[in-house]
């Protein structure tokens, strides 16, 4: 983060604070009209999410770790369909559909791998690891087969750093792009030199959308983390920025008196922190990357989570936790303790969720006012309906329009 920004964050936290003591709301902002229920429960609007949200958006499927050599290939599922990720002979990370040019049969059938080519087990047509189809069996049965037009169906693969995002929609904007303002200022964190540490997942009662809105603020911190997360943030000065498209940043200032945050590696070692380290121990900085990433920050380690669908009433929450080359080993006791205190927090949210998504299926729940605290989520919900196209959703589904003026490009 730049000087430049990191004061006026500052300058923010300390408005935000002044402005809470004062009981204000700013004169500025608009009132947030209520987010329709049916958008966490209508079964219509999740189908159009399925249809249109996971296959245009660009989304996380890995780290580059996780194909180290030529060949390696992992199945990664979280767009819907099935898609071949693999490292090619030339070092290139593709993207293919796990789907087979003949009759559709797949082309792997495990989870990770290593291969030499893509051959499907059915009939056995090969294909290279640029998906070039080199092989049929009894060719001359196919007259007129043209191999050079039957390749493997490509998946638009980018590289943000180290990690790796795809896209079915050939046609979307690139992920720099995409992410706008984010790149640059996530990349201040170093992307290129993370490595996983370890990951996880969790299984949630709740729409997708429930468990994202959640991370997106901290209104709740003194009800649902009252001994833990609440003991060192002060909710109060929460700065807010809204990016286009749907992603934002958040700054949170630690309550006063509060331990500052030391940067140390495993071995007991302090590190050497940049210049602006002062706003990473005396804040807690997270960002969210639309649709569904989740990434509270730190100078030199942090967890990504990372929410999927998986039906209309839950969704399953991915834990990456990034750290440096010198001190990625999740075995030692200090990130034994990183992970399990994380968990922590994590189950409080985790078991609130649950209760949230079985009362809004019921008569009670017509629909959710948001405060100016809660401004992130509101941003967030303009973005799924420009992803989806507003003409296609069901009418009293919408969120208006009011956001723009507040972001910042």
């Amino acid at each position: 983060m730049k000087q430049e920004m990191i004061e006026q964050v500052e300058k923010n936290v300390a408005a935000e604070i002044l402005r809470s003591e004062r009981a204000d709301h700013p004169a500025d902002f608009p009132a947030l009209p209520e987010i329709p229920a049916g958008r966490y429960v209508d079964p219509e609007f999740f189908d159009l999410e399925q249809t249109h949200l996971w296959s245009k958006s660009w989304l996380f499927a890995g780290h580059v770790n996780e194909l180290p050599g030529k060949g390696d290939f992992k199945l990664w599922r979280n767009a819907g369909a099935p898609i071949v990720i693999i490292r090619t002979q030339s070092g290139e990370i593709k993207g293919f559909f796990n789907t087979c040019r003949h009759r559709g049969g797949p082309l792997v059938r495990e989870d990770h791998g290593t291969t030499k080519s893509l051959l499907c087990k059915y009939h056995c047509w090969n294909f290279d690891l640029d998906g070039k189809l080199l092989y049929v069996p009894d060719e001359h049965e196919f007259p007129g087969l043209d191999k050079s037009t039957h390749g493997l169906i490509a998946v638009r693969i980018e590289l943000w750093g180290n990690w790796i995002f795809a896209n079915l929609d050939p046609t979307a904007a690139p992920l720099s792009e995409f992410l706008g303002p984010l790149k640059e200022e996530m990349g201040d964190l170093g992307p290129e030199r993370l490595q996983l540490v370890e990951k996880h997942s969790f299984d949630i009662a709740c729409n997708w959308k429930v468990a994202v809105d959640a991370f997106q603020e901290v209104y709740h911190l003194k009800h649902i983390h009252p001994e833990t997360v609440h003991q060192s943030l002060d909710h109060r000065g929460a700065s807010m920025t809204l990016y286009p498209g749907g992603h934002s940043r958040m700054v949170v200032p630690h309550r006063k008196g509060s331990e500052p945050r030391t940067p140390q590696k495993s071995d007991g070692t302090i590190r050497v922190s940049a210049p602006e380290h002062h706003i990473t121990s005396s804040t807690s900085r997270a960002y969210s990357t639309f649709p569904n990433i989740i990434t509270p920050t730190a100078e030199f380690e942090w967890p990504s989570l990372i929410f999927w669908p998986t039906s209309i009433r839950t969704c399953r929450m991915d834990v990456w936790w990034w750290g440096q080359n010198d001190d990625c080993d999740p075995t030692t006791e200090l990130w034994k303790t990183r992970l399990a205190n994380f968990d922590t927090i994590l189950g409080e949210d985790m078991e609130n969720l649950g209760w949230v998504q079985e009362s809004m299926e019921t008569p009670g729940f017509t629909g959710i006012p948001l405060s100016y605290q809660e401004r992130r989520i509101y941003n967030f919900h303009e973005a799924v309906d420009e992803m989806i196209g507003e003409d296609l959703i069901p009418q009293g589904l919408t969120v208006p329009k009011l956001l723009k003026p507040f972001t910042e490009t």
